[in-house]
């Protein structure tokens, strides 16, 4: 098994690596987009890392195809335009959900392996008595 503490020290060494990693990403994602038109290229649509619809192009000729078309053509934009913002996001994200779980299991265990909880307990047991023999408050 490995030792409680220095899977926490490991732990909190891959949060740091995380939050560098976030660093700056927020501001990054508000400002992706994707734009993207129907497949007969009489609508285009825009729309933010969230999915949120941001912008609506119809050529005139869209119009002929009355309200039911339209609207397909707007749906069939929308849903393109989505794929294209999530692939952005995809890119931009790539790799932090494996950062953030990598080696976890070891130290909680995996769902349902209530012995994780053993060990928590162990390691803030461990780390009270530590605390009690520093002389005056931790650094």
């Amino acid at each position: 098994m490995t030792d409680p503490t220095s899977a926490f020290d490991a732990l909190a060494g891959r949060i740091a690596d995380i939050e560098r990693r976030f660093a700056g990403l927020r501001d990054d994602l508000a400002e992706l987009s994707g734009t993207a038109a129907d497949e007969s290229g009489l609508v285009s649509a825009t729309v933010d890392a969230t999915g949120a619809l941001t912008g609506l192009t119809l050529a005139p000729a869209a119009l002929r195809l009355g309200t039911e078309g339209v609207a397909e053509l707007v749906l069939d934009a929308y849903r393109r335009a989505r794929e294209v913002a999530s692939g952005h996001v995809d890119e931009h994200t790539e790799g932090l959900d494996v950062a953030l779980g990598a080696g976890l299991g070891d130290l909680f265990g995996t769902p349902g392996d209530f012995s994780a909880l053993g060990r928590l307990e162990e390691t803030v047991a461990r780390l009270g008595r530590l605390d009690d023999r520093l002389p005056g408050a931790p650094a």
